[in-house]
C-alpha cells in the first residue's frame, strides 16, 4: 500500500505504523479514509485508497 500511494502521489508523507491488534487504518491529511474494523474487517484494494486520495 505504502509503495503504491508514493508511487502515485510521490511527495506523500506515508508511514506504515505496525501494530498487534489487527487493524488496519488509513488516515491522510487527519481524515480516515479506511479502518478495517468498520469496514466488514476487510483489506482495501490499492485502487480504492488510491480514488480516496485523489479525491481529496
Amino acid at each position: 500500500m505504502v509503495a503504491a500511494i508514493s508511487a502515485q502521489h510521490p511527495d506523500a508523507n506515508t508511514e506504515l505504523i505496525k501494530g498487534g491488534s489487527g487493524n488496519f487504518i488509513v488516515i491522510a491529511d487527519g481524515k480516515e479514509l479506511w479502518h478495517k474494523r468498520q469496514m466488514g474487517d476487510e483489506f482495501p484494494e490499492n485502487a480504492v485508497i488510491l480514488e480516496k486520495l485523489a479525491g481529496m
